[in-house]
């Protein structure tokens, strides 16, 4: 049995789990966020950690979430009437497609995120649910055993598998703050190479919680504290601090530590509805010395009134 093989297994089947400005991509995390600010929002982001070392983990994904019958354009009194989960308003869509590459692992796939949004007062209640498509890959050919003795489980023919998995959310938000949980991989899907090991490798869960307070220091300035908390059932729990200022709603910078022994310094800026973000990670154990960092790039684009559809609401 060979162990580094379970470990990275652990960490390619995870969606999405390293990306530093989980501030900016809450709706890759939990799938209550779909549609959560009444705006249309699509996402381009890519992270790759520890460029130069070979077979470091490489994360991209492509994500859109929308509100869905709006209040001033519902649908028919029959389909009202029929799709009771389709109140005008209150229903979030999304989906993301992704890819994950991690040594000799792979990992393709869509979700598709239903959330519904319930308002109350000054604040929003939402609940999200996502199916998760996977194809989980192993290039065999790469993976050199310890004891050069043949493991089946990995040596074999059937070196690519479709999973099928469900993630949850909640997510409560107002005007100056957030906060958040969601647990992915609620069936904990087996996954086995080669055909004939004793013993599928399961998928642990993974929870996450989240939460952030904007606080304005004047007109023009804005500080916002962030905490997203990584929980996994069968490994280490690591916390993700960071703190951004916010100039003139258009420019943004900040700095964030990972308890992975990460520093990670960001920023970026608002053109018209178009934002760019960068992000550079610094580990601080001695793998810094087998790479040149890790590098995070995030493009959105937020649509509004101008396709006559929902109110621009800028809640970056």
């Amino acid at each position: 049995m060979i162990f580094f093989f379970i470990g990275t297994l652990t960490v390619s089947a995870q969606q999405q789990p390293l990306y530093s400005q989980f501030a900016f991509n809450k709706f890759l995390f939990n799938p209550a966020v779909a549609g959560s600010d009444n705006t249309t929002v699509i996402k381009l982001s890519g992270f790759e950690q520890w460029v130069g070392y070979k077979g470091a983990p490489k994360f991209h994904t492509a994500s859109f979430d929308t509100r869905v019958f709006q209040q001033n354009r519902k649908p028919t009194r029959n389909v009202r009437k029929k799709f009771k989960l389709f109140k005008p308003g209150s229903v979030g869509l999304g989906a993301q497609v992704f890819n994950e590459k991690f040594g000799t692992l792979s990992n393709t796939g869509l979700s598709l995120s239903y959330a519904y949004h319930l308002k109350l007062d000054r604040q929003q209640l939402s609940f999200g649910i996502s199916p998760v498509f996977s194809n989980l890959g192993l290039k065999s050919s790469d993976i050199v055993l310890s004891d050069d003795i043949p493991d089946p489980t990995v040596l074999g023919d059937n070196t690519r598998r479709w999973i099928l998995d469900f993630n949850f959310g909640a997510y409560f938000m107002a005007k100056d703050y957030y906060a958040g949980y969601s647990i992915h991989h609620l069936t904990r899907s087996a996954i086995q190479w080669g055909g004939s090991a004793d013993v599928d490798y399961n998928i642990g869960r993974q929870h996450y919680l989240m939460g952030g307070y904007r606080y304005s220091i004047n007109r023009d300035y804005q500080l916002e504290p962030s905490m997203l908390i990584k929980i996994w059932e069968d490994r280490k729990s690591q916390f993700d601090l960071s703190v951004k200022l916010t100039i003139k709603e258009n420019y943004w910078c900040g700095i964030s530590y990972k308890t992975s022994n990460a520093m990670s310094v960001f920023g970026g800026l608002q053109v018209d509805r178009y934002y760019f973000c960068y992000a550079f990670d610094y580990n601080l154990s001695e793998v810094r010395k087998l790479n040149i960092g890790s590098h995070e790039i995030l493009l959105a684009v937020q649509l509004g009134e101008t396709t006559k559809r929902y109110r621009w609401l800028n809640t970056y």
